[in-house]
């Protein structure tokens, strides 16, 4: 028969005591963690002996049994046992084997990370040593010139206060604007006057012969009027960008019938009209001189291209 063990009691009265010195005793042991060892015993020997050592009722006939359980049955069995048991002890191998790969991994990465964050630290500490050096330098910057400004400021208090009269200073900001507002007006040379003239309309269709649209203010004719000369003309851009292309394109009014004895000018200072004066002669001395030659007035002087 077979029973099943639950206690050590059990195991005292079934098996050692109870089952007497002519019976054979098979004990199946196995664990609840075991896989290979819960493959039950009972249903190992249903598969290696005959039938009819197991009827449809439960009751285990022992005559077939002992017969079915030989030398060669056993062997088979124990042999299937350690088959599964091995084949278990590969896999828990395995398993552990693979365990200790996944601690090894994790072990190299806890201790790359731990250098990441040692770099890091590092980094940080010499980050903020080198703020710590530019705050000290722009301070030592900001004391320096702190330092050059208050002796200029004394410099000018001491030396300067008399050089620096209101007058003058007034004198420098006229001059100043005074140049500004010349760098947009037009001097025109040349424009035909008539009593009752419409100058505006004049100028307007000498710009557009030069293919200009600029804006200006209304032009007026320079000085009074004297019998047969013609006045110029003086008017101001709205921009002084609109200038250096007018200048640049009247060249082409020499080729008008209408506008060729017109010249256009700079707005010039009384100084810079005497110096283009003197350069005018003298081009036209070189001209005379050098007929074969070509001369120009660029950048102040007379050259020959």
């Amino acid at each position: 028969m077979v029973h099943e063990i639950t206690s050590l009691e059990e195991f005292r009265e079934k098996v050692i005591v109870g089952s007497g010195d002519d019976k054979l005793v098979v004990v199946d042991f196995w664990a609840t963690w075991c896989g290979p060892c819960k493959i039950k015993f009972r249903e190992d020997i249903r598969r290696l002996t005959p039938k009819s050592a197991f009827p449809e009722d439960g009751r285990i006939n022992e005559e077939s049994l002992i017969k079915a359980v030989n030398k060669n049955a056993l062997t088979k069995w124990l042999g299937t046992a350690m088959d599964l048991l091995e084949r278990a002890e590969n896999q828990i191998q395995g398993a552990m084997k693979l365990e200790s790969q996944i601690i090894s991994k994790d072990t190299q990465n806890r201790n790359l990370l731990q250098e990441k964050v040692e770099d890091q630290k590092k980094i940080i500490h010499l980050q903020s040593q080198l703020i710590e050096k530019k705050q000290e330098d722009v301070k030592c910057l900001q004391e320096t010139v702190h330092e050059e400004i208050k002796t200029y400021a004394e410099t000018l208090s001491t030396s300067c206060a008399k050089a620096l009269t209101p007058k003058k200073l007034e004198n420098v900001v006229k001059k100043i604007q005074d140049a500004e507002d010349r760098s947009r007006n037009l001097i025109i040379f040349g424009l035909t006057e008539e009593d009752g003239e419409n100058l505006t309309a004049k100028v307007g269709e000498m710009f557009t012969y030069l293919e200009e649209k600029p804006l200006f203010s209304t032009p007026t004719r320079i000085g009074n009027s004297s019998g047969g000369s013609v006045r110029p003309v003086k008017l101001s851009l709205a921009s002084a960008t609109m200038v250096s292309p007018i200048l640049v394109k009247s060249q082409r009014l020499r080729q008008s019938n209408n506008f060729k004895s017109v010249y256009i000018s700079l707005d010039r200072t009384k100084e810079e009209r005497i110096m283009r004066r003197t350069l005018v002669n003298e081009l036209r001395e070189k001209r005379k001189d050098n007929p074969d030659l070509i001369f120009v007035i660029r950048k102040g002087k007379v050259l020959s291209v």
